[in-house]
């Protein structure tokens, strides 16, 4: 089976590439370069870059700090603004920050916690 790279080629669009069809890498002050035998490629080097090259694998940018995988999203803490990878969540949880820009891409995983709401007595005044 043929290793392959995910590139991006001089138009800035992702592609991969078979790792044995490298010729030559050469580094820039913008990141490496790739070369083939016919094209050139670069490696990602911003976070803008990276998101062209994962966003049709279910990659959002959630905050200027991050990329997520939002196929692995369970939850949403709107308070915290804060995204997690299961659920419930723990004190260990791994999380992501989402930034106020972008709640609208996350709101719809709120998940409340049914712990919260136990079952209320009926009042004395209640027919049923």
């Amino acid at each position: 089976m043929t290793e392959q790279i995910r590139l991006l080629d001089r138009d800035g669009n992702p592609c991969t590439v078979n790792i044995e069809d490298l010729i030559a890498i050469k580094p820039t002050a913008d990141g490496p370069e790739f070369y083939t035998k016919d094209s050139m490629y670069f490696y990602p080097t911003t976070m803008d870059e990276l998101l062209i090259l994962f966003k049709n694998k279910g990659f959002e940018r959630l905050d200027r700090t991050n990329l997520v995988n939002m196929n692995h999203v369970k939850t949403f803490d709107p308070k915290a603004r804060k995204v997690y990878f299961e659920h419930p969540v723990t004190q260990d949880s791994k999380f992501a920050t989402v930034s106020e820009a972008n709640v609208s891409k996350v709101e719809h995983l709120v998940k409340e916690d049914a712990a919260k709401y136990k079952a209320f007595p009926k009042p004395l005044f209640w027919k049923g």
